[in-house]
């Protein structure tokens, strides 16, 4: 949060905006317990590529859940969606359950999982959630695959939302041979009732995430985290060109806003969302379509609409 927003009235309460962050981590005790033994590599990852100076490991005993309310009651923030890893499922849907109102759950699944369709079924009908995240670059997988397949039929039956992260990554692991965006394209085409999302504008695969939005019609963008991946495209682009294109070639009802906020001293990343909106502002977009982006489109995708 910039140093004016939290001696001020929040920005986006001044102009009497409902605001739902549609991207963000809910990295629980059970998340950092499981991400022990490469600590270290995370903690470089952290320092390098991120402006996070410090950062809290969450304790067993805290309430986390009522953590991330408070932080978003602090910010002005209607609603916030998270990513979940499978360590956290069922720690999360407690919070589903106790502050229905204030959170969405993605549950992250690893389509190439033996038992993936079992625990895609388990997240959303058993615990609540009401999405997918997919991670093709951590996995190992093609969006066009089999085992990805099996979870877009699933979430054409149960009628949820399914978003990608394709691109570079703040993980040391990955493998960006299964980072395009374009890989998605056979799966929009043949589940046409699914919304599929690509996290961060494509994370660095701009180009190609803009192309997808030409040949599909249910396709969106989140437009969640620093995007600090403009610094290693070949051409010289800012946040309000990268926003521009994406208004030329979407449309406002296919962007949601997003921060990537995760984890604490930090929080919630107001910072993020006062330059974004004001960003669109500079770009003559109207109070209708500002209210899409930064709410009621991830609400429709959600189907609460």
């Amino acid at each position: 949060m910039t140093k004016s927003s939290k001696k001020s009235t929040p920005y986006h309460t001044q102009l009497g905006m409902k605001i739902i962050d549609s991207h963000s981590h809910y990295l629980s005790a059970a998340t950092f317990e499981s991400w022990r033994v490469r600590t270290d590599a995370i903690q470089h990852r952290i320092h390098t590529r991120t402006d996070m100076t410090s950062v809290d490991i969450p304790s067993p005993n805290e309430d986390f859940a009522q953590k991330w309310v408070t932080e978003l009651d602090k910010n002005g923030i209607s609603r916030i969606g998270m990513m979940v890893g499978p360590e956290s499922w069922n720690e999360f849907a407690d919070a589903l359950k106790r502050f229905p109102d204030r959170y969405y759950g993605y549950a992250n699944i690893n389509p190439l999982l033996p038992n993936a369709e079992e625990q895609a079924r388990y997240v959303i009908q058993e615990l609540g959630f009401h999405g997918f995240k997919l991670y093709p670059v951590l996995n190992g997988f093609h969006t066009y695959d089999k085992e990805a397949y099996q979870i877009y039929q699933i979430a054409d039956e149960l009628k949820v939302p399914v978003l990608h992260h394709f691109g570079i990554s703040i993980g040391a692991g990955v493998d960006l041979r299964y980072g395009n965006p374009l890989d998605l394209q056979p799966a929009a085409r043949d589940f046409p009732q699914v919304k599929f999302g690509i996290a961060h504008l494509g994370a660095g695969m701009f180009r190609e995430t803009l192309l997808l939005f030409y040949q599909t019609d249910n396709v969106y963008v989140d437009t969640s985290g620093s995007n600090v991946w403009m610094r290693y495209i070949p051409y010289p682009s800012d946040l309000e060109g990268v926003m521009k294109r994406t208004l030329e070639a979407g449309g406002p009802k296919r962007i949601v806003f997003g921060t990537d906020s995760s984890m604490f001293p930090r929080g919630f990343r107001y910072d993020i969302l006062e330059k974004q909106l004001r960003i669109f502002q500079r770009l003559k977009v109207n109070s209708e379509d500002l209210e899409h982006i930064f709410c009621k489109n991830i609400r429709r995708i959600m189907g609460n609409e």
